[in-house]
């Protein structure tokens, strides 16, 4: 049933005379005319008696009205919502974000987006870099907030900020005023992420690039627990400078700058997938911050 035959089936049957209804829609009486026939040869029923100007609905008629109000109605909100999906007054966005992103550089901009865009809903899952790679392939979060490069070539990257990692002792660690780190660093016990994490990835490379074998390795899975493990000296740590900020502050850890990497943080989704204006415009809020931090 084509739409535009219904409505003007419906404005005819809504102001009684063909002539108002042609008005009302702005096409001419003929053209009116021809979409109602065209309704009636379809159906195969007469939906109204013609009585010189004046139109008579008939019960068939009378009966495709309640029908046809209904879906107008039904077009008319569904186009009003998805006007405020593009103004981004309503919508949801499903965000993935690597365990580093989430807890430590996100929230801010999380904050910044939901001010500006209160109607949106947000749902965010964390996981580690790889994790989240798998989801904005597979399509289970629209866009994935990753550290370090993918190798998964069906995703779209843009990058989004830089973060430098260091290795963190104790503030009262004999590293501290050590001359010869790197031979002592065999001798230490390292507190380290799971596999799949970048952050983990990214010390794996340097301790081969350095020929360092550490006397032992604690995978401790969670930040926050290496992080205390650190001050209580269990062991030494390498992390992201957004992760220690607070305990840099309050002199509790401290970086060694003799070891140290960059990488950047990385917005993914699948290429050739077409973003909802929500998470447009949550691209654009990265970028606007990068360039802000950099520029």
């Amino acid at each position: 049933m084509d739409f535009s035959n219904l409505r003007a089936f419906y404005q005819v049957a809504t102001s009684g005379n063909f002539s108002k209804a042609a008005n009302e829609l702005f096409i001419s009486q003929p053209a009116l005319s021809r979409q109602v026939a065209a309704l009636e040869k379809e159906l195969e029923l007469q939906l109204f008696n013609r009585q010189g100007r004046q139109v008579i609905i008939t019960d068939a008629g009378r009966r495709l009205m309640v029908y046809a109000e209904k879906i107008i109605n039904l077009s008319i909100e569904a186009r009003k919502e998805m006007l405020e999906f593009k103004d981004l007054t309503c919508g949801e966005l499903t965000i993935g974000a690597s365990t580093t992103i989430a807890n430590y550089f996100l929230p801010n901009m999380l904050a910044q987006y939901n001010c500006k865009n209160p109607g949106i809903i947000i749902n965010l899952k964390i996981g580690n870099s790889r994790e989240i790679e798998k989801m904005a392939a597979e399509g289970s979060v629209e866009v994935g907030l990753v550290a370090g490069e993918t190798d998964i070539l069906q995703l779209y990257q843009e990058h989004f900020a830089d973060d430098m990692l260091y290795l963190v002792v104790a503030k009262d660690h004999r590293f501290i005023k050590s001359t010869s780190l790197l031979k002592q660093l065999s001798e230490e016990t390292f507190l380290c992420r799971e596999d799949g994490s970048d952050t983990q990835r990214l010390l794996n490379n340097l301790l081969v690039k350095r020929n360092i074998s550490p006397k032992s390795k604690m995978t401790l899975g969670d930040t926050e627990a290496i992080k205390r493990g650190v001050i209580n000296n269990m062991g030494i740590a390498f992390l992201s400078k957004y992760t220690f900020e607070y305990e840099l502050q309050l002199g509790l850890l401290l970086p060694l700058e003799q070891m140290k990497s960059t990488r950047p943080f990385l917005l993914v989704y699948p290429k050739g997938a077409r973003l909802s204006p929500a998470a447009l415009a949550f691209s654009a809020l990265l970028k606007k911050n990068f360039i802000r931090i950099n520029g």
